[in-house]
C-alpha cells in the first residue's frame, strides 16, 4: 500500500521520468521558469517600447500589450498550437507551442510590471540621470532599471506564482503535466479520485505558498532598506 501511494506521487513529482518524457510538476516548474526568464527579457524591450519617445513604437507597443492581455492565456495557447503551423507549414511539437505561448503571455504582462516601476520612477531620479551627461538609454541602463527591479521584484514574484498556476492550461495540448497526471490517475484508478486532485492540489499550494513567504521576506527587507535609506538622509 505505502509503495503504491509512493509511486503515485513520484508520477505526480516526475512523471514517467526517467522512462519516459518529463511530466507532473516539473514540467510545470520548468515551463514556469524557462518563460519567465524569457519572458522577462522580452517584456523589458516591449516596456521600453511602451514609454518610447516615438509614438508610432509606442503605439504599435501598447496596441500589442493591451490585446494580448485581453485574451485568455487558453486562447493564445491554441492560437500557437493550431494556427501558427497553418502558417509555418508544419505543426510545432506540444513543448515548443506551449513555451511559446507562455513566454508570449509572460512577456505582455511582466512589461506591464516594468512599465509601472518605470512611470513611478521619481522624476528627480530622471533629472539626476540626465544632468551627469548620460543619454536616455544610458539612464534607464544604469540608474533607473537597477532601481525598478529592486522595488518590482515582489511583484515579480506574484507574477510568476500566477504563471506557474496558468501553465496547468498546456495539459489541453497533450503535455502530461501535473493536472492532467491528476486526472489521468482519476480516469484509470476511480477509486482513487479523491486523492489524485487532492494531491495536485497539495503539490500546488505548497509550490505558491513557498514562493508567497519568500516574497513577503523580501519585501520585508526592501521595506528596512528603505527605512535605513530615509533614517541615514535625516
Amino acid at each position: 500500500m505505502l509503495a503504491d501511494i509512493l509511486n503515485h506521487i513520484k508520477m505526480f513529482l516526475v512523471g514517467p521520468f526517467p522512462h519516459g518524457p518529463l511530466g507532473g510538476l516539473a514540467i510545470n516548474i520548468f515551463l514556469a521558469v524557462i518563460t519567465m526568464v524569457s519572458g522577462f527579457i522580452l517584456g523589458l524591450f516591449l516596456a521600453l517600447g511602451r514609454i518610447s519617445q516615438n509614438t508610432v513604437i509606442r503605439r504599435i507597443v501598447m496596441c500589442l500589450i493591451e490585446n494580448t492581455r485581453a485574451l485568455p492565456l487558453l486562447l493564445i495557447v491554441f492560437w500557437f498550437h493550431f494556427v501558427i503551423p497553418l502558417f509555418a507549414g508544419r505543426p510545432l511539437p506540444n513543448l515548443l507551442s506551449a513555451y511559446f505561448s507562455l513566454t508570449f503571455y509572460s512577456a505582455v504582462n511582466q512589461a506591464e510590471i516594468f512599465r509601472g516601476g518605470l512611470m513611478n520612477m521619481n522624476k528627480g531620479q530622471w533629472e539626476v540621470a540626465f544632468s551627469t551627461g548620460l543619454s536616455r538609454c544610458q539612464c534607464i541602463i544604469y540608474v533607473i532599471l537597477p532601481q525598478v527591479l529592486r522595488m518590482m521584484l515582489p511583484s515579480f514574484v506574484g507574477f510568476f506564482i500566477s504563471l506557474f498556476k496558468d501553465t496547468s492550461v498546456i495539459y489541453i495540448i497533450g503535455i502530461i503535466d501535473l493536472t492532467q497526471m491528476g486526472k489521468m490517475l482519476s480516469q484509470r484508478e476511480p477509486d482513487k479520485i479523491i486523492f489524485s486532485y487532492v494531491m495536485v492540489a497539495i503539490l500546488y499550494f505548497i509550490f505558491c505558498f513557498i514562493l508567497s513567504l519568500a516574497s513577503k521576506r523580501w519585501e520585508r527587507k526592501q521595506l528596512k532598506w528603505a527605512n535605513g535609506s530615509i533614517s541615514s538622509t535625516v
